[in-house]
């Protein structure tokens, strides 16, 4: 992509973020967005139908590239995941850094002004990533020791909830902090952590 077309579209899209974060979707028009952007309305109509068309693009973006973040590598093996090693899981790391690098868009996208929906989606996306993790690593549902859906839909629903608290906290965490609690969490549970004498605060 042309740089300068890059540039224009980073702009829009900031502006429609500012704009949403302030006054909410329904009540930004094109106008708005333009002039934040600081570019005429026909280089918006150039790149996008209207207001519903850019946010559209936006999320669908956005939530590829989360997918992409948490994907396994071709050819992984369970014996690859580390389930003892205390260490993060790359694909945890990529995406925290991901969050991170694009915090303005899903701080107002799972905020009150952010676009009905979308948390639904953003959960959808980690349900199918954390699914693939549960089958390589027992691919058998007679040997787990609740029913695999149930322990999906817990892991997501806190995994969902944990990106959320770090968002609206500002972040006051590395990305790879992030994904040594989240591993840590999905390995031990809360309880255990609660209980555990050596479950100190780690440096930044």
């Amino acid at each position: 992509m042309d740089l300068r077309v890059k540039r224009t579209l980073q702009l829009i899209q900031e502006a429609m973020i500012g704009l949403m974060g302030e006054r909410g979707f329904e009540r930004t028009t094109v106008r708005d967005i333009t002039e934040r952007a600081m570019i005429n309305r026909a280089t918006f109509y150039l790149h996008y139908k209207d207001k519903y068309d850019l946010l559209k693009k936006m999320a669908d973006g956005m939530l590829e590239e989360l997918s992409r973040s948490m994907e396994l590598p071709p050819g992984f093996r369970p014996h690859e995941l580390n389930m003892d090693e205390d260490s993060p899981p790359p694909s945890f790391v990529r995406q925290f850094e991901h969050l991170a690098a694009h915090a303005a868009f899903y701080r107002v996208m799972l905020g009150p002004t952010g676009q009905p929906g979308f948390s639904a989606r953003m959960e959808a996306a980690i349900q199918e990533a954390l699914y693939a993790r549960s089958a390589l690593a027992q691919p058998n549902d007679r040997e787990l020791r609740a029913p695999r859906n149930l322990i999906i839909r817990y892991c997501t629903s806190a995994h969902l909830g944990i990106v959320m608290q770090w968002l609206e906290e500002g972040m006051p965490y590395t990305p790879h902090y992030m994904a040594m609690q989240l591993k840590r969490l999905h390995l031990l549970g809360p309880t255990r952590l609660s209980l555990a004498a050596d479950a100190s605060v780690e440096p930044m």
